[in-house]
């Protein structure tokens, strides 16, 4: 290799060198100060609050030992029935109480009367003793979001 040509590969070299340099990010182009204090953390976003449809859920798995999928279904036997029961105008404000109330009502299928919903209830695996719980909890409930008159429109289809 002639003299030239090393001295050529050397500049092409130093000038690479120096092009990457000036590419760099300034953060990792030098290290901060040691006398500069840490940046703050940031603040962390507060908590969700839990959806009400969730708390419906989780309450109903708490108190009964229902899974999610049974309370689901078991609200959406209970809001069927009641629609078949109830004037249209009291079931929408019913349903109004419970997220995506009309959907689990027609997701469970009409359920016209006491037997019916005894059969839902049946089919998702909740026992009689879960069944006459549930009732009355998902009534509370609804009275808690509703309203007490909203409550009364749901109670007031189960005998006591």
């Amino acid at each position: 290799m002639t003299r030239a040509a090393i001295v050529a590969y050397a500049l092409i070299g130093a000038a690479s060198l120096a092009a990457c340099h000036k590419s760099a990010p300034p953060e990792t182009s030098a290290a901060p100060a040691p006398t500069a204090a840490p940046a703050p953390a940031p603040e962390a976003p507060p908590p969700a609050a839990p959806s009400p449809a969730a708390s419906l859920t989780d309450m109903l798995g708490s108190q009964l030992g229902l899974s999610p999928s049974q309370a689901n279904g078991g609200v959406g036997s209970i809001l069927s029935y009641a629609q078949g029961k109830l004037p249209p105008a009291d079931f929408d404000k019913v349903a109004a109480t419970i997220p995506g109330g009309k959907d689990l009502a027609t997701a469970a299928g009409p359920i016209a009367d006491q037997s019916g919903l005894t059969s839902a209830f049946s089919k998702l695996g909740i026992s009689p003793e879960q069944a006459n719980q549930l009732i009355p909890a998902v009534t509370q409930y609804v009275s808690k979001v509703g309203g007490p008159q909203v409550g009364q429109l749901l109670g007031g289809l189960f005998p006591h």
